[in-house]
C-alpha cells in the first residue's frame, strides 16, 4: 500500500475556530502529521470530529517557557496554522518572522476575518457577517424583504478552511522547489466575495426573494436572538452574531435590555427577546447600529449590503479582491503570499493561448497550421 500524500509533512494547528481546524482536519485526512497547540484546559468548540487523526499538546503562549517549547517544535515542522485576529500572534511572539527566523522553510497560514491588512482587520466577524458584508444576505430575502442566514457555515468553510487548504499546498509545493517558507494570509471576507462575484458583476445587480422553511433548534439558521438579522429605522438591516455570553451581554447592555443577559439561548423567551430587539433597532437607521454596536463595542456586526454596497465598502476597496475594470467588475484570487499577491490577469480568450503554447512544446509553423487546418486544435 502505498504512503498517503502528505505523509511525512509536519503540521503545528495553532487555531481554535472551525476554518483552522477544518482546513487541518484536510491536510490529516490527506496524511499529514497534525499537533494541535491548545491553552491549558481549554474548552473546545465545534464538531468533535475536527480533531480526527490529530495529535494535542497544550502550551502556554503567554509564558517564556511555553514559547521555547514552541520554538523546538517550530524548527522541526513544515507548516503552521493560525486563526489570532492580526497582531495577536506578533505579541505572543509566534508570528512568522519569530518563526521564520528557526526554520526558513515553514510554511505559516494565517487566516483571520478580514486579513492583515485593510481597515477592518480590528472588527470582530462570524459566518453571517461575512454573508451581509458579500451581499450574498442581500441577493436572498423572504417575501417580506428580511434576509435570512443559512444554517450552513458558508463563509467558514468556503471562505476560510478550503482557501487555506490550497494555498498551504501550493506553499508547500514551492518550498520542495526553492526551499524557501512562505506566509499566507487568508482573508474570509475576500474569499467569501468569490461565492458572490458572478451576482455583483451583473448590470443592474439581482434582486429576488425567495420562499424559506426556517428550521427550529438551528442557533445558525437566524432562530436565536443572538444570530439573526434585524431591520433597522431606515429599512435597512443589521447582521448581528452576539455568540458567547460575554457579547451577549455586552449587546443587551448597548440595547436597554439588560433583563435579557442570562437568556440568549431560552427558547422560551426567544420570541419575546427578539421582538425586544425589532423594536429597539428600529429606532435608529443601519449604519448608527453598525457604528455602535461594532465600532464602539466591539461586536460581532455588519451591515447587510445591497449588491451595489459591496464595491464601495473600505476594505473591499482598499483590498481591491472586487474592484471595477475596463471590463467590469473584476476578481483579483486573495491568496495572498508574504503581504502581496498576484494579480488575476486579464480574462483569456477561447483559445488565445493555443499557438504559444503548441510553440513551446515544439510544433513548427507548418504543423501549427495543418492542426488547424485538420481542426485539431
Amino acid at each position: 500500500m502505498s504512503k498517503p500524500i502528505l505523509h511525512g509533512v509536519k503540521v503545528l494547528d495553532l487555531s481554535h475556530m472551525y476554518p483552522g481546524t477544518l482546513c487541518t482536519w484536510l491536510l490529516a485526512a490527506l496524511g499529514a502529521e497534525i499537533l494541535k497547540v491548545e491553552e491549558p484546559e481549554a474548552v473546545r468548540s465545534g464538531a468533535p470530529f475536527l480533531n480526527q487523526g490529530k495529535k494535542s499538546i497544550t502550551l502556554n503562549l503567554k509564558t517564556d517557557a511555553g514559547r521555547g517549547v514552541l520554538y523546538t517544535l517550530a524548527k522541526e515542522s513544515d507548516i503552521v496554522v493560525e486563526g489570532f485576529r492580526p497582531g495577536v500572534a506578533r505579541r505572543l511572539r509566534v508570528d512568522y518572522d519569530t518563526l521564520r527566523a528557526l526554520n526558513p522553510r515553514l510554511v505559516y497560514c494565517s487566516i483571520s476575518s478580514f486579513g492583515q491588512t485593510g481597515p477592518s482587520v480590528s472588527y470582530s466577524a462570524h459566518d453571517i457577517n461575512f454573508l451581509a458584508l458579500s451581499g450574498m444576505l442581500g441577493i436572498g430575502r423572504e417575501a417580506d424583504r428580511r434576509p435570512l442566514p443559512p444554517a450552513a457555515q458558508v463563509a467558514d468553510v468556503a471562505g476560510g478552511g478550503y482557501p487555506a487548504l490550497s494555498a498551504i499546498l501550493a506553499a508547500y509545493i514551492a518550498v520542495l522547489r526553492d526551499g524557501e517558507g512562505r506566509f499566507l494570509d487568508i482573508s474570509m471576507f475576500d474569499w467569501t466575495l468569490l461565492m458572490v462575484a458572478r451576482y455583483l458583476m451583473l448590470d443592474p445587480p439581482p434582486r429576488r426573494s425567495r420562499p424559506v422553511v426556517k428550521r427550529e433548534h438551528a442557533t445558525l439558521a437566524g432562530t436565536a436572538a443572538c444570530y439573526d438579522t434585524y431591520e433597522a429605522g431606515d429599512g435597512g438591516f443589521v447582521s448581528l452574531a452576539a455568540l458567547g455570553p460575554r457579547q451577549w451581554a455586552l449587546l443587551c447592555k448597548a440595547l436597554g435590555l439588560e433583563r435579557y443577559a442570562d437568556a440568549a439561548l431560552d427558547p422560551l423567551k426567544t420570541p419575546r427577546i427578539k421582538a425586544a430587539m425589532r423594536r429597539v433597532f428600529k429606532t435608529r437607521p443601519r449604519d448608527h447600529w453598525v457604528e455602535l454596536l461594532r465600532n464602539e463595542h466591539g461586536l460581532s456586526v455588519a451591515p447587510v449590503y445591497e449588491p451595489e454596497e459591496v464595491l464601495e465598502d473600505p476594505h473591499v476597496r482598499f483590498r481591491k479582491t472586487l474592484a471595477r475594470g475596463r471590463d467590469g467588475v473584476e476578481f483579483t484570487p486573495p491568496f495572498w503570499f508574504a503581504g502581496a499577491r498576484k494579480p488575476g490577469g486579464k480574462t483569456c480568450r477561447v483559445g488565445q493561448h493555443t499557438a504559444a503554447v503548441l510553440r513551446s512544446l515544439g510544433y513548427t509553423a507548418t504543423e501549427i497550421r495543418q492542426l488547424r487546418k485538420a481542426k485539431a486544435v
